[in-house]
């Protein structure tokens, strides 16, 4: 347990090195004095070597860690766990040692894991001044680094946290690609609160023209449309550093050929603390996986049960303002640059769509569906997918890591989707 707490340095090392140094007097077997023939190390003797190896390799580990500050000092010391590691992984699944080497790989992988996000936490993107929302900084330093590796996606989804949580694209480019559409690159810039105000400076103002992708999909609910609501993250971002370096013409930019390591300023330790790349669970691919299952008896117990008619959500529900124009803003955004638009109305549990609620969703429906005809872009339905299927669900409105996957397939299979705009020549028929 002390490995999986690894909170303070001192206690951090200090468990790790114990552990070690205990782990180091490893059992030979008694034998008889070794001829020629039995030059050849044995199973026995093979696996006490590599336990020696992976127990020195900790202990350098845990004294690294003693005095670790900077992103290269902390990749250091994740380094040296990932030798450990690696020396555990060796032993044969046949030899005795096996066991006890896989619950100490658990320990060391726990150690690393905590190594590698203090090099994020102690290495400061020099990428765009904050924006007013952790996780729009961390969207955009990874977004930029995602291009630097791969290019610009083919398909970016965009929306607020239910997008986040609930669209897997490593799941989209899996299924399409066993549809014939091979090689495609899918990012989630989802952002927690993005409303369509949100959404439209991200596209419109953020991003330059060079970081486009080939489609978007925008995915989401009505609570983002909202018009009658207070956008706290808009107004957030308005009075941001990273705001005023927009309206100033700067843009966020991240050269291809830039090592990803120039990019950090690992010399000052006392860095200010509201430049520090943010450290979440979003992953490579700007996705959050949430295993968390929705289960109305429990969950009730420690969240209060919220009736529609008073939720802030739908508060003055007003589908004609402010969210209705950026709305427009961005559909007319995309036809300009001949990106096809998408929009995902997700899907919600049965238990949050009481009468109030549903009322309100069904407004937001039939906007939807007279937004996408004058806008020229198309809605998948998907808020009465799963009826019951509270397995979906992370929480009454939110998809946990299956229902994220089973987006993605329906999505996949939906012919509504202009996908062959994607289509590479290797990937197209033609007819002789």
């Amino acid at each position: 347990m002390s490995a999986i707490t690894w909170g303070g340095l001192t206690g951090l090392a200090c468990s790790a090195t114990v552990s070690t140094t205990s782990d180091r007097a490893v059992r030979t077997p008694l034998s008889a004095p070794a001829t020629l023939a039995e030059a050849k190390p044995t199973q026995a003797e093979s696996s006490k070597a590599l336990l020696s190896q992976a127990f020195e390799a900790a202990t350098t580990a845990a004294q690294l860690a003693q005095s670790a500050n900077t992103a290269s000092e902390w990749s250091a010391v994740a380094t040296a766990w990932s030798e450990a590691i690696q020396a555990l992984q060796a032993i044969s699944t046949d030899s005795p040692e096996w066991l006890f080497a896989q619950r100490k790989t658990r320990e060391y992988l726990a150690n690393q894991a905590i190594a590698l996000q203090r090099v994020e936490e102690s290495a400061r993107l020099a990428v765009f001044p904050p924006l007013g929302n952790r996780v729009l900084d961390e969207q955009l330093a990874l977004y930029l680094s995602y291009i630097a590796t791969f290019d610009n996606p083919d398909i970016l989804i965009i929306g607020s946290s239910r997008a986040l949580q609930g669209l897997n694209p490593q799941i989209l480019e899996q299924r399409l690609a066993q549809q014939g559409y091979t090689n495609l690159k899918v990012y989630n810039f989802a952002v927690n609160g993005a409303t369509a105000q949100v959404v439209s400076f991200i596209l419109r103002y953020l991003l330059t023209p060079e970081q486009m992708p080939k489609m978007i999909i925008w995915a989401g609910g009505s609570r983002s449309f909202n018009s009658g609501r207070f956008d706290r993250t808009f107004a957030q971002i308005l009075e941001s550093p990273g705001f005023a370096a927009v309206q100033a013409g700067d843009r966020p930019t991240f050269a291809s050929e830039t090592p990803l390591a120039a990019t950090l300023n690992t010399a000052n330790t006392t860095r200010d603390k509201t430049q520090a790349m943010p450290v979440s669970s979003i992953n490579g691919y700007g996705f959050l996986a949430v295993n968390d299952v929705f289960n109305p008896d429990s969950y009730y117990q420690s969240f209060p049960r919220v009736p529609g008619a008073y939720d802030d959500a739908y508060l003055n529900f007003n589908l004609e303002g402010v969210q209705a124009v950026s709305t427009r803003a961005i559909a007319a955004f995309a036809r300009s640059n001949s990106i096809p638009l998408v929009f995902i109305n997700l899907p919600l549990s049965d238990d949050y769509l009481d009468e109030t609620r549903s009322g309100y969703e069904q407004q937001f429906q039939q906007f939807l569906q007279q937004e996408a005809q004058n806008g020229d872009f198309v809605v998948v339905d998907l808020l009465n997918e799963w009826p019951g299927q509270n397995l979906f669900f992370a929480d009454p409105s939110h998809l946990n890591r299956v229902g994220a996957a089973q987006v993605a397939i329906r999505a996949s299979e939906d012919d509504s989707i202009p996908w062959d705009v994607l289509a590479t020549p290797a990937n197209q028929t033609t007819e002789e």
